[in-house]
């Protein structure tokens, strides 16, 4: 052991050389001062364990000198000598700090021995004390901070297992690293085996290049090395480290690895390497130490679990979403051929028709009755194709034309009731079952919407409720106004249906029928929602199932153009401007409103039809909506501009794709689907005239 130093401040030399020789005697090491000035200088440079100090000194007295050595060296033990003792003295001394005092002249010499002994087993006893108090301290903090990084793991590994997507777990991950551990800059790099390159995938703090543009070959620098050897990496030097040779050390700095402290771990699963995980620039100043490289292992650990978890519901949803594609390229190729076959009909009948009206208008004496009877024959059959767009339209839910006119609900009901009688009925009693139906009018006023959609809807609801009842049973009908809207139940008593099925029940080419496209409901919702109702259904295994439409009540609509009307009021005519970039549709347009008497120029696409416009003198203006170049809506836009535009009608095969607002804000007065009728376009070009003509 060390031998305990003292310090012996007097200014007397006799008391020094006794003190001095009692001490050393002792097995202490002694210094001598004659003033408190030379005592504290000997103090600046090595603080003793105990002083013996006189209370009279030349200069600062022995109290201050006290209180000096207190302040410089709080551990020192003072004992104070005086040859002058007092009660006022000795109190003033143990007060500024002193062990004890002893009495001068000495009356037994082993007394200053025993009274410093004393005082340096105190000064064992304090110092010790607090040593072990500090290492007490030290080891609750490390405990703490062990207890919070375990708890901190726990919390994470729940955390991470909420996460499916990979992005966002990694993204996650890097943050709770950066957090936990106060760095300033962490990033996180996955491997690609099959090139054998390491590539950022989340960071934190990388400012000064491109995360995404930093991809390092598996073994070159810090992170290379971790990948390829599977074990974690702590660096406290990384410009004097050993690095692979991929970056220049005056550049280490710069790099996204970074400079003096670095700690790399790797994420493993199973046998094989995900990538890696480094930190560095910690905010604190400190070096990283074992334990964060053990608390990055067991969250490492953890996020390896997490990758192959989102990796593989990826891949999941991956096939998932390919066979979605493929399915609804099944029943898209299936629609697609009966959409051929419909039409292919609809063609041959067309053709055929015109080239028997051709080669009879040929002969001399053509044959009137017949070639008109042929030509009917075309109309019904090019309305006939119409209907089947209009069914394609509402299968895939493009169809957006507004509901024309107002419907009694309840005579909706009553006739989908009478057109569905040989389902419900005839072949209900036939096989031996019986449907009893149920019907609740209430007093409801009409709504918006086309009777012959609506009869469509009840109609397709009504036989799959009849579907559902295999053994028979009760449906029920009730309609009730409710809310500012008109409502409608259709009950059935039968089979009823999961949550999976009610939840699918209204997509396209849904069926669970072994014999049904799955287009009926698909129908059902489309027109519902062009009529701005609603639908929805409760069902339950075993329970029946019954769907709730909710329809707005009709009000003062619009007025429209419907087949074989009139108008009073004499019959107008005008210039009209035909725009259309299909020539047979423009020359037909052209030789209908010609018949009619109206004055027809024609222009091939909209910078033409603008350009025209621009010469004067129309009264009305019809175009397409799709042009290439300038649309239909913008050549209304541009018409609408100038001063007393003319009513503009707007012809479309689209039926109504454009959002209304759109169609609105272009100023369009009149909107007609392809094909119509030549009634049709006669009679809103009339309104049109008349509404220019009034205004």
């Amino acid at each position: 052991m060390e031998p305990s130093r003292v310090l012996v401040v007097d200014d007397e030399e006799s008391i020094r050389h006794i003190v001095h020789g009692v001490l050393s005697d002792s097995g202490c090491a002694v210094q001598l001062a004659e003033s408190a000035e030379q005592a504290l200088d000997l103090i600046q440079n090595n603080a003793p364990d105990a002083a013996v100090i006189d209370i009279v000194l030349p200069g600062m007295n022995g109290i201050e000198l006290l209180r000096n050595i207190k302040q410089t060296s709080p551990d020192t033990e003072v004992v104070i000598m005086t040859s002058q003792a007092s009660l006022k003295t000795a109190t003033e001394a143990i007060k500024a700090g002193a062990y004890d005092y002893l009495e001068k002249p000495f009356e037994e010499i082993e007394t200053v021995w025993q009274t410093v002994e004393r005082a340096l087993d105190k000064r064992k006893l304090a110092v010790g004390n607090r040593t072990l108090l500090e290492e007490q301290t030290r080891h609750n903090q490390h405990l703490s901070a062990a207890v919070a990084r375990q708890s901190s793991l726990i919390e994470a590994g729940r955390a991470m297992g909420k996460y499916h997507s990979l992005s966002e777990l990694l993204d996650y991950f890097v943050g709770l690293v950066s957090q936990e551990l106060d760095v300033e800059r962490a990033s996180l790099m996955l491997l690609d085996p099959l090139t054998e390159t390491l590539s950022i995938a989340a960071s934190r703090g990388i400012t000064n290049i491109d995360p995404q543009s930093v991809t390092i070959k598996l073994g070159e620098g810090i992170a290379g090395q971790v990948a390829k050897l599977g074990e974690p990496m702590l660096i406290e030097d990384a410009a004097n480290a050993d690095l692979g040779g991929r970056l220049p050390r005056e550049k280490l700095a710069d790099s996204f690895i970074s400079a003096p402290i670095i700690m790399s771990m790797p994420i493993k699963a199973r046998k094989h390497v995900l990538g890696v995980i480094n930190v560095t620039d910690r905010r604190s100043g400190q070096p990283f130490r074992n334990e964060d490289l053990e608390y990055m292992s067991g969250l490492a650990g953890q996020l390896a679990v997490a990758i192959e978890r989102a990796r593989h519901v990826d891949s999941l949803l991956a096939a998932q979403k390919q066979l979605v594609v493929s399915e609804r390229m099944q029943a898209l190729g299936q629609m697609a051929a009966g959409v051929a076959h419909d039409f292919n009909n609809t063609l041959c009948a067309i053709l055929n028709r015109a080239e028997v009206a051709l080669d009879r208008l040929a002969i001399d004496t053509p044959d009137l009755k017949k070639i008109g009877r042929g030509l009917e024959t075309i109309r019904k059959a090019s309305l006939q194709g119409a209907s089947t767009v209009k069914r394609i339209q509402e299968y895939t839910r493009i169809r957006k034309d507004a509901p024309e006119g107002s419907s009694d609900l309840n005579q909706v009901v009553l006739e989908a009731i009478e057109m569905t009688r040989p389902k419900w009925k005839s072949e209900c009693e036939a096989n031996g079952k019986s449907i009893d139906i149920r019907v609740e009018k209430g007093k409801i006023p009409p709504v918006e919407g086309n009777a012959h959609d609506l009869i469509q809807v009840v109609y397709n609801l009504i036989f799959n409720a009849v579907e559902a009842m295999p053994e028979g049973g009760a449906l029920s009908l009730k309609t009730w106004s409710q809310n500012g809207s008109v409502q409608l139940d259709v009950t059935d008593t039968g089979t009823g249906m999961d949550d999976e099925c009610v939840q699918h029940l209204f997509e396209p080419f849904f069926t669970t029928k072994k014999t049904g496209q799955g287009l009926g409901m698909s129908i059902v919702y489309g027109i519902v929602s062009r009529h701005h109702g609603a639908i929805e259904v409760d069902s339950e295994v075993g329970q029946g199932t019954t769907f709730h439409l909710r329809f707005v009540p009709a009000e003062a609509a619009p007025e429209q153009a419907e087949e074989g009307a009139s108008l009073a009021g004499e019959l107008l005519r005008g210039r009209n401007l035909v725009v259309d970039d299909d020539d047979v549709l423009r020359e037909t347009f052209e030789e209908v409103l010609g018949c009619d008497g109206h004055e027809v120029v024609v222009a091939a696409d909209g910078s033409q039809a603008i350009e025209l416009y621009n010469g004067g003198g129309f009264d009305l203006v019809i175009t397409d909506l799709g042009m290439p170049g300038i649309s239909g809506l913008e050549v209304a836009k541009t018409i609408n501009e100038s001063k007393a535009a003319p009513p503009i009608i707007l012809l479309s095969g689209w039926a109504f794709q454009q959002e209304e607002p759109k169609i609105r804000d272009a100023g369009i007065d009149y909107v007609l689907v392809k094909p119509c009728t030549n009634q049709r376009l006669l009679l809103t070009v009339q309104r049109a005239l008349q509404r220019r003509a009034a205004a």
